[in-house]
C-alpha cells in the first residue's frame, strides 16, 4: 500500500497559518461545548480566559480595519443572567 502525499509544486511555497475565520470557529466551538456540558467546572476559568482572548483579538483586528467577519456575540445575554441570592440577612 502506497500514500501519496500532495506536496507544493516545486517553487509553490506551503501556506500555513490561522485566518480570522479560523479563531472564530474556536470561539464558537469554545461556546457550544460549554452548553453542551463538555467542559467541567473547574476547567471553566481556564477555557473562559482563553475565549476571551481570542474575541479580544479579533476586537482589536477589526478596530484596526482588518474584515474579521461578525464578531462572536457573549454566550450570556443581559436577561438570563441570574443574579447571585443575596445573602440572607443575621
Amino acid at each position: 500500500m502506497s500514500e501519496e502525499v500532495n506536496a507544493p509544486e516545486a517553487g509553490q511555497e506551503e501556506v500555513v497559518g490561522l485566518g480570522y475565520g479560523d479563531i472564530q470557529a474556536c470561539v464558537q466551538i469554545i461556546d457550544v461545548s460549554t452548553q453542551r456540558g463538555a467542559i467541567r467546572g473547574d476547567e471553566l476559568m481556564q477555557v473562559g480566559t482563553i475565549r476571551e482572548r481570542l474575541v479580544g483579538f479579533l476586537r482589536h483586528a477589526q478596530s484596526q480595519g482588518e474584515e474579521v467577519g461578525e464578531l462572536p456575540a457573549s454566550p450570556y445575554n443581559e436577561e438570563s443572567v441570574e443574579e447571585a441570592p443575596a445573602e440572607a440577612a443575621e
